[in-house]
């Protein structure tokens, strides 16, 4: 039976322009932000200068920390952390896509309690984890259509060391305020636009394939996301200013992982965790990876729920079947998937990435230790223990 409990208290605000009135969402918020970015896109793009600009005429002081990675590391989160000790900086603001928003998270964390952000992920049975009771307020002002992470109380991070990727999750880490503006992703590359169109799927594919509940309402709100996306991101690929298509994918973005989705679903998120290992090891793009590894996810587990597939081909690519089996009918839905990837330039292989086999069995015991914890395997409607994670690697070259 459907049950959950759901609450966002994050305040959004949504639309075209509304950048130009953060000093006045903002100024309940602190005093003094340390804006988290990346490397340099968002200064030479002038989002950066306007930023500050806007938070100086609303008498809002900031120190800027430029250098979050696409896999936001450990290590820079701690020294962006140091920053805004050093200098009394009493909120963050995550300013980027994904990477950044995220690393804003674990910024707030190492920045409230002086402990690194590395002591709050779970990297196994063997390291002691510290529960997240408290961080400095958060920003999240998105420039990417992608993760969501506007919208939800989690992180992954990097160790770069070790090459583990992981997460940090807890109430504490609610943005207090996301700015969502969709003229803020004009900017964003053709290449990262597909990646973070595919993200936002599969926030929503993950739970709609491998859920245990019956969830009506909910398999209808994805498909909903999943055909928004579907329609409005070759759009964006083509001309990156076309607001009415980067607005229904910033909204998209934002509702895909605000829980209000999958809240109630249950069922695993074996996607995810298999990316997390590949990404932890070779620096490729989030959502890149998760479409990398789809196809080889959904041909491994359509023996074990083939109706759900056939769900999906009706319902978002319009399929009909009169005599195929249910087997066949499964099949020609996941081509459907799977020609769509292709439509966006994000069917791809290992190969494509230039990735070979040499890791395989390092990232499956990664994917044993931080993913399965006790239980052995992945949940999915077809259990994926060590063996399954090297067959869909195998599969995917």
């Amino acid at each position: 039976m459907l049950a959950f409990d759901f609450q966002l208290p994050t305040k959004i605000y949504f639309g075209p322009g509304k950048i130009n009135d953060i000093g006045k969402f903002l100024k309940p918020v602190g005093k003094k932000a340390l804006i988290a970015t990346g490397k340099s896109s968002m200064r030479k793009t002038g989002i950066l200068g306007k930023v500050v600009d806007l938070l100086k005429k609303a008498k809002i002081d900031s120190v800027v920390f430029e250098g979050i990675e696409p896999n936001p590391r450990h290590s820079t989160c701690d020294k962006a952390a140091g920053l805004a000790r050093d200098n009394g900086c009493d909120f963050i603001v995550g300013l980027g896509g994904g990477s950044v928003m995220d690393a804003s998270k674990g910024i707030a964390i190492t920045a409230k309690t002086g402990h690194s952000v590395w002591d709050y992920v779970y990297a196994g049975p063997d390291k002691p984890q510290k529960a997240i009771k408290e961080a400095l307020p958060i920003v999240c002002i998105p420039t990417v259509a992608a993760t969501g992470s506007e919208a939800d109380a989690g992180g992954i991070i990097s160790n770069w060391e070790t090459h583990e990727k992981t997460g940090i999750w807890g109430p504490p880490l609610f943005p207090t305020v996301s700015i969502v503006d969709p003229e803020l992703t004009f900017s964003c590359p053709p290449d990262y636009t597909a990646d973070g169109g595919f993200d936002i799927i599969s926030h929503v594919i993950e739970g709609y394939f491998t859920s245990s509940t019956e969830a009506f309402v909910q398999d209808r709100l994805a498909e909903g996301i999943i055909k928004t996306v579907m329609k409005y991101l070759p759009r964006a690929i083509r001309k990156g200013d076309d607001l009415e298509a980067r607005t229904h994918l910033s909204w998209s973005s934002t509702l895909a992982l605000s829980g209000l989705v999958n809240s109630g679903r249950g069922g695993g998120y074996p996607l995810h965790a298999l990316e997390h290992v590949v990404s932890a090891h070779y620096d490729i793009s989030h959502g890149r990876g998760l479409a990398l590894l789809l196809p080889a996810l959904m041909d491994y587990t359509m023996e074990a729920r083939p109706e759900k597939y056939i769900e999906m081909g009706m319902n978002i690519f319009g399929l009909r079947f009169e005599n195929e089996d249910t087997f066949h009918a499964a099949k020609i839905s996941i081509d459907a998937m799977k020609g769509w990837l292709a439509s966006i330039g994000r069917l791809l292989t290992f190969t494509d990435l230039g990735i070979d086999d040499s890791k395989f069995a390092v990232m499956a015991d990664d994917v044993v230790r931080l993913y399965m914890r006790d239980k052995g395997h992945l949940e999915n409607p077809r259990p994926i223990d060590r063996d399954g994670v090297l067959e869909i690697f195998r599969m995917t070259m």
